[in-house]
């Protein structure tokens, strides 16, 4: 499966969910807000949403600073 992450496309195997994406990615779920085609997806409904070929995904990640 094709997923583009960041204007990167990526590619994955298999049936992948949120959830499952950003653990295989290492990306911290704490500090981090996911959009899938420009829709914003809820923490909680990251197991529930499975992806599919060609989805794009944005990936912002929060970060403290002075």
């Amino acid at each position: 499966m094709q997923v583009i992450i960041n204007g990167q496309s990526r590619q994955f195997e298999g049936v992948l969910n949120i959830q499952s994406l950003i653990e295989q990615l290492g990306i911290d779920a704490r500090v981090c807000a996911i959009a899938r085609n420009s829709v914003v997806v809820k923490k909680e409904d990251w197991a529930h949403t499975m992806l599919e070929d060609n989805d794009r995904l944005e990936c912002l990640q929060f970060m403290g600073g002075g």
